[in-house]
């Protein structure tokens, strides 16, 4: 199917609403930005061609439930593709992708994923978000992370994985900003973690988000601390203690499965805060060590 054919093709389509649409075995080669307006599309067939790309205007299907995309060239999908959260079923099997993008985490509708034969190495741990997700094949492909015996175990050892995984990764983002700390502010940091874990254990019906802001020093200069800053740490305390009061006197989440899932992050943040009250006392020592390595990776986070 040549370029004009294809054209008229897809005008024809938006014009006749179509949900599906099957081009596969065309021998398509660059498909047109007009497939984007085909909005009403629920499934998308583009098996069988010698596509290397997809253009951005495909992530405006938003309706899109089923898409397949197996035996192609492409080497990436497009920025935005985790728009389509819709999708149910997901084919992008024989193609030299490489990797899999994090907006793969977004897919929260995904029930089947074949992503063989796909040369990837890595798998992002957004895919943990993907609740609904039933069945994914991952046949030949030389994985590194999670390790080819983990994903040979199927898919819940590969989910499972993954969500230890990206645990340790938050838990290391949580150290860098205890480190990038001045030395004479950690025993009241270390005192508010334990007051803060106390009071995390007694919200049990709704979920508490703290931005905090950390204070960036020069490692190789030296810092007079201000008295101010350890009472900044009991004021925190004390605001997290009001709201806490405050959300115990609130009526309870009206879903019980809301409530109870709740309750399971926040004893996960519990065992969170324990295990990094306990490294601090562990690795006191190692972290005046670590100060200029750290600084120096604190410095390319910011470039």
């Amino acid at each position: 199917m040549d370029r004009s054919d294809l054209l008229s093709f897809l005008q024809r389509s938006k014009a006749g609403k179509v949900t599906e649409l099957d081009l596969s075995n065309k021998g398509i080669e660059e498909l047109p930005l007009e497939v984007g307006e085909i909005t009403t599309l629920k499934t998308l067939n583009l098996s069988f061609n010698s596509l290397k790309e997809l253009p951005s205007t495909l992530c405006n299907l938003i309706n899109l439930e089923k898409l397949f995309l197996t035996r192609n060239s492409i080497s990436r999908l497009p920025v935005g593709i985790g728009n389509l959260s819709k999708l149910k079923h997901l084919d992008i099997s024989y193609n030299p992708l490489g990797k899999i993008s994090r907006e793969f985490g977004l897919f929260c509708n995904l029930e089947t994923l074949d992503a063989s034969f796909c040369e990837l190495k890595t798998l992002p741990v957004e895919l943990t978000n993907l609740f609904n997700l039933k069945e994914m094949n991952l046949e030949d492909n030389t994985l590194e992370f999670p390790p080819q015996k983990v994903v040979k175990r199927g898919l819940y050892a590969t989910m499972h994985y993954l969500t230890i995984e990206k645990r340790k990764s938050e838990a290391s983002r949580v150290m860098l900003q205890v480190f990038n700390m001045p030395e004479k502010i950690q025993p009241a940091f270390k005192q508010y973690i334990r007051y803060f874990n106390q009071l995390v254990s007694q919200a049990n019906s709704k979920e508490v988000i703290f931005n905090l802001n950390f204070i960036n020093q020069d490692f190789y200069q030296e810092m007079d601390l201000n008295a101010g800053v350890e009472g900044y740490l009991y004021d925190v305390m004390r605001y997290i203690q009001s709201k806490m009061e405050l959300l115990k006197s609130s009526e309870p989440a009206n879903n019980n499965s809301d409530t109870a899932y709740l309750s399971v992050r926040m004893n996960d943040i519990k065992e969170k805060l324990a295990h990094l009250n306990d490294s601090l006392d562990e690795n006191i020592d190692e972290i005046r060590k670590l100060k200029r390595e750290i600084k120096g990776f604190y410095d390319t986070l910011n470039s």
